[in-house]
Formats: structure tokens, sequence, C-alpha cells
């Protein structure tokens, strides 16, 4: 019995846009055949193991692991992208949301619904804090390393 991508995705534990992914990359089949449920059910199995997961992270560098970590509850390419840019951006410069927003528009290709301008502030003010804690913590360490620059 071949199930369709959408039908296997409301009774399994890995997202769509995993199994569209797998699709993509010539994976898995559309319709999906036997052999690809019986695959998928083992992935299904291991998902989210972190037996299997450590492994895999190991492989990346830890700003590679970080920065995967940071951005791991963001869905789609554009809110890494944007997050990313307000996240690296150099200390002391000022990034304007307006830049950001048309650099999103070329690149992917599509405009800004307003939904999506509020969320570009919300990801501009989780990188800000995001930055802000790390500095903060950077000097608290200064100030326990070198007792001198308590004074």
């Amino acid at each position: 019995m071949s199930l369709s991508i959408n039908e296997f995705a409301v009774e399994s534990i890995i997202p769509k846009r995993v199994l569209r992914y797998l699709h993509r990359e010539g994976i898995v089949s559309e319709p999906l055949g036997h052999e690809d449920q019986v695959g998928l059910r083992f992935l299904e199995k291991v998902w989210g193991v972190k037996e299997v997961l450590r492994p895999q992270l190991s492989k990346l560098s830890m700003p590679a692991r970080i920065s995967l970590v940071r951005t791991a509850d963001l869905a789609s390419k554009w809110e890494r992208y944007a997050y990313s840019r307000f996240r690296n951006q150099p200390q002391g410069t000022k990034l304007l949301m307006k830049i950001v927003r048309e650099e999103i528009e070329v690149t992917f290709g599509f405009r800004l619904s307003k939904q999506q301008k509020n969320r570009l502030y919300t990801l501009r003010n989780r990188a800000q804090v995001a930055r802000s804690r790390e500095k903060n913590r950077a000097e608290k360490n200064l100030k326990t390393l070198l007792p001198c620059a308590n004074k």
C-alpha cells in the first residue's frame, strides 16, 4: 500500500518538511512505496535519540554546533538568514531593518507580509538579547580572571 508524503506525515513524528527534503534529494519517492515506508519507520525509531545525534554533531566545528543550536527552532531559510545577519553584525554598527528586509526579498524572491515583518522584528530582538548576554558573560569572566579590571 503506497501513501503520499502528506498522509505519512500525519501519523509520523518526522516533520513533513524533512519528508519533503528526503523526496527532493531522491531518497524517498512520491507516493511512498513499501521500501520507503520501511526505511522511514526505522528513521522514526532513532529520530531525536541523543546517542545517534551526538556523533553526527561531533563532526561539526564548535561554532557550527552553536549556530545550529541557536537557529534550530527557526523554520525557514529566510528566518535563519535574518537571525544570523543580526547576530553577526560587527559590534557598534547599526544594521537597518530596511536593509535586511530588502536583502531577504531579493535573495529569497518574495515580499515579506506584515506578519513576516513582525517576525523579523522578533528575530532582531532575539539576536540583540543573545549578543548582549554574550557580552555580559565575557565581561563577567574577564573581571573574575583579572582582579584589576574591577577598578
